[in-house]
Parts: structure tokens; C-alpha cells; sequence
């Protein structure tokens, strides 16, 4: 007890003096908040955390020298909280300075004190989280309004407008990192993608804008997610055969390309930065030939996947990024389907998916009933997305049961005469119900909206 009370007493001499003139605080007392970050009381121990705090933002350079012995106490995970938060003070005062003091250590201990703190130094955007509650109809249409889709952590950032520019077709292959002065390595690492947007996080998973350095020494942008998957066991792995039949087809244009995976110390994916924008706000807005064209190119990257054996299992508006590749201002948006494979590894009887129920089929919510998920449940989802982007919003409301009744808007019934029937038959609740192919589906509206793609 006496050795928590003059803790606490030193702790508070140390955060005065902080506070009213950081260049009182001599270097005794500097080392004396390191230790103070090992007390058993933890009220001293954040106390003590604050105090690097306090002395980083004032003189920055003095607190670097001792980045090195607050590492030592990530090891112990009952100083590991406060070790990160006076960490994170440092790092954030001087970047530069921080990142030497990085160097001059061991590999082992740099790279812990990476990974810790990876994510924690980016900026937050506040993405609003899609919900199945009361005025769920209204996000539903909305999804955020005019200019996201209600998935950021899904497709991408909600800046401005980018374009993934590397110019070698095979960069993208190669590994690329954010330490120019090393030479390239062949093994992947997350400490590779610094962090400058936190873009979504919630009990599934997290999402940030990245920039990395690629293998021509260029700095790209990229989106890289963070997930947690619910059942432990083979998860991992099942994740690692999920993006590896992804990267197998992400040649296609339509298909957003992988730049990097992993799963330690979580499941991660890295992808090319693609603004989201989605797809109702072509259908809100009455572009009728932008949202033909869309959908026309979403059909070639589905049937090109069937014809290659990978099925995306759970395609909706979310799953859906919209670029503008090209200067001129009103040019449409090229789209690309993302994050192929992951619905069902979140969906168990324990953890529902974080994609909103009335974007699911049936064999989603009852597999009992109606079947697996394969190929004819990406036909479904793109029932779901051509509703959207040629009306504007969802074709289903929150889910009373699996069996829901579609309505089709008249608005498109002149120019489009079959386009009622070829939805019906896209959300179809019974898989036998639908088209049996992507190929038949594909060709069918391509027939059907013949003369309105532009």
C-alpha cells in the first residue's frame, strides 16, 4: 500500500509539472514515469500515460528516447493497455521521430509495437451502421444518403473520388511495403499499410484507407479490412481459400483486384481504393442508361466467375464499388464487385450476418428450406442490385418471412416491357424458380434493355 501511495504522489507531481512547464520535468522524472507505467495501481499507470501524453505534444523529441523500455511492457498484458496509450501520445507528436526510435530496435519488438498499434494513429469518419430496427425502411432508401451505399467497411473510402494507379498490370502481385529503405521482401506483412482513415468498425469488422508503397516505388491508396470471424476453428484457413479464388479471377474489370492477405494477427484483405457510391443513386436519379450499363458490366464479371468456378455467395448494392477512371466530370462510374466468398463465413446460428436481412435470399435465412448457397444465389443477388440501381432503393422490406412479394414499379415498364418478369424470375424464392446460369441471365437482359446502354 505504501509503495501505491508515493506511486500516486509521483504520478501527480510528474502530471503538474507537466502541465504547468514541461521543462521543469527533468530526466529523473521521465524515468520515473516509466516505471510508474508498471505499478500495480492502475489509475497510476494511466495517470503516467497521460503524463507522456502531456510531455510529447510540448517536447516531443524528449519522450523518443524512451519508446523503447514502454515497448518492454506490451509483454505484460496487465501494463499492455497503458504501454499502447502512451505509445499512441508519441507516436502521434512525432511520427518521424517515433519511427526511428523503431529502427534502432530489434525486428521482434519493432514489429509487436507496429502491430499493436496499427490502426489506432488514423483519422475516424463516422459511418453511420445500418440497422433492422424501427425507421429501417427509410436508411433502406436512403443508405447513408446520396453518395455511399451503407457499407463503407465493405467496398471503400467516402473521399473523393481515386483510381487504384498502378501502371504495371502485375504490380498489384508483387509485395509491396511502406519502408522504401529496406529491400522488397516475398513475405506479407500488415505492418506494410499505414493507416490514414478509419472508415468503419463494428463487431464483425473494421476498415481503413491505407497508403503502401508498391514494388515500382510508388505510394498507392487501398482499403484494407479487418475482420473477426465468428466459430474460430478452420475459419482462418476457410478465409484464406475464399481470397485466393478471388485473386484467381481478379483480372476481369469488373472485379475489384486484391493487393494483399492475411491472417494474422486477424483475418485481413487488402484491395485496391474504389470510392463507393453504389447503385441506387443511378436509379434516384433517373439514369437510365448509366444503370443499363452498370449492370451489363456486373453481368460479364458474374458470368466470368461461374465459367471459372467462383461464386460470390453474397452479392448486394453493398458489394458494389463505383470509380472514375476517366477526367471528364459526367463519365459513368465503372463498377467492380468486392469482397467475394465472406457472407457465409460470418452467417452461423450463433452470429448473423452485417448485411441487412432484406438483402438476403432465402437459402441465406433458411438454408433448411431452400438450399445451399451457389450459383443461383448470386443470380438472386443480382435481382437485388438491378432492382436497386434502376429504382433507387431495395425490393424488400425488412424481413417478415423468407417468402417475400415484389413489387415492380410501372416508371420502366414502357421502355423496358420484360424487365418485370426477368426480375421476378432473378428473386425468385425457389432456386429451381430462377435462371439457371449466369450466361441465360446475362443474355436475357441484355436482350431486354437492348438499345439503352449508351
Amino acid at each position: 500500500m505504501r509503495t501505491q501511495d508515493a506511486d500516486r504522489r509521483d504520478v501527480r507531481r510528474i502530471l503538474s509539472a507537466a502541465l504547468e512547464d514541461t521543462g521543469s520535468v527533468s530526466t529523473h522524472e521521465f524515468e520515473r514515469a516509466i516505471e510508474l507505467l508498471g505499478s500495480d495501481a492502475k489509475r497510476v499507470r494511466i495517470g503516467a500515460a497521460w503524463a507522456f501524453g502531456l510531455l510529447a505534444n510540448e517536447a516531443p523529441g524528449r519522450t523518443v528516447p524512451y519508446v523503447s523500455d514502454i515497448i518492454d511492457l506490451l509483454d505484460d498484458p496487465r501494463l499492455r493497455a497503458e504501454a499502447i496509450r502512451a505509445l499512441t501520445y508519441i507516436a502521434q507528436a512525432n511520427p518521424g521521430g517515433f519511427e526511428r526510435a523503431l529502427r534502432t530496435i530489434d525486428n521482434t519488438r519493432a514489429k509487436r509495437c507496429r502491430t499493436v498499434l496499427w490502426g489506432l494513429l488514423a483519422s475516424k469518419t463516422v459511418v453511420q451502421i445500418p440497422h433492422t430496427g424501427e425507421g429501417a425502411r427509410d436508411e433502406r432508401q436512403s443508405m447513408r444518403g446520396p453518395d455511399a451505399d451503407g457499407w463503407g467497411w465493405i467496398g471503400g473510402g467516402s473521399g473523393p473520388a481515386q483510381a487504384y494507379t498502378s501502371n504495371a498490370a502485375t504490380a498489384r502481385r508483387q509485395p509491396p511495403t511502406n519502408r522504401p529503405v529496406d529491400p522488397p521482401t516475398v513475405d506479407f506483412d500488415l505492418n506494410r499499410y499505414t493507416p490514414t482513415e478509419a472508415i468503419f468498425r463494428d463487431e464483425f469488422a473494421s476498415s481503413f484507407k491505407v497508403v503502401y508503397r508498391s514494388s515500382d516505388g510508388e505510394v498507392a491508396p487501398g482499403i484494407l479490412k479487418r475482420f473477426v470471424l465468428p466459430g474460430g476453428g478452420d475459419a482462418p484457413s476457410t478465409f484464406g481459400r475464399r481470397i485466393r479464388m478471388w485473386q484467381s479471377i481478379d483480372d476481369h474489370n469488373g472485379i475489384l483486384p486484391v493487393i494483399d492477405w492475411g491472417i494474422e494477427p486477424d483475418p485481413w484483405v487488402v484491395t485496391a481504393y474504389e470510392h463507393v457510391t453504389g447503385v441506387a443513386e443511378l436509379g434516384r436519379s433517373g439514369d437510365i442508361p448509366a444503370a443499363v450499363w452498370t449492370l451489363r458490366t456486373l453481368v460479364g464479371a458474374i458470368r466470368f466467375a461461374h465459367v471459372h468456378g467462383v461464386i460470390h455467395g453474397g452479392l448486394t448494392p453493398g458489394s458494389i464499388v463505383r470509380t472514375s477512371i476517366f477526367t471528364e466530370p459526367e463519365a459513368w462510374r465503372v463498377p467492380r464487385i468486392t469482397d467475394w466468398g465472406y457472407l457465409s463465413l460470418f452467417r452461423t446460428r450463433s452470429s448473423p450476418t452485417p448485411i441487412p436481412e432484406w438483402y438476403l435470399a432465402p437459402e441465406h435465412l433458411d438454408p433448411g428450406s431452400f438450399g445451399g448457397v451457389d450459383g443461383t444465389t448470386d443470380i438472386y443477388g443480382f435481382g437485388i442490385v438491378a432492382y436497386e440501381a434502376l429504382f433507387g432503393r431495395a425490393p424488400f422490406d425488412a424481413i417478415e418471412h423468407v417468402e417475400r412479394t415484389l413489387s415492380v414499379p410501372t416508371t420502366l415498364e414502357q421502355p423496358f416491357p420484360e424487365l418485370e418478369s426477368f426480375l421476378r424470375r432473378c428473386l425468385a424464392p425457389r432456386k429451381s424458380e430462377r435462371f439457371e446460369t449466369a450466361e441465360t441471365m446475362g443474355a436475357t437482359f441484355h436482350a431486354i434493355t437492348e438499345g439503352y446502354d449508351g
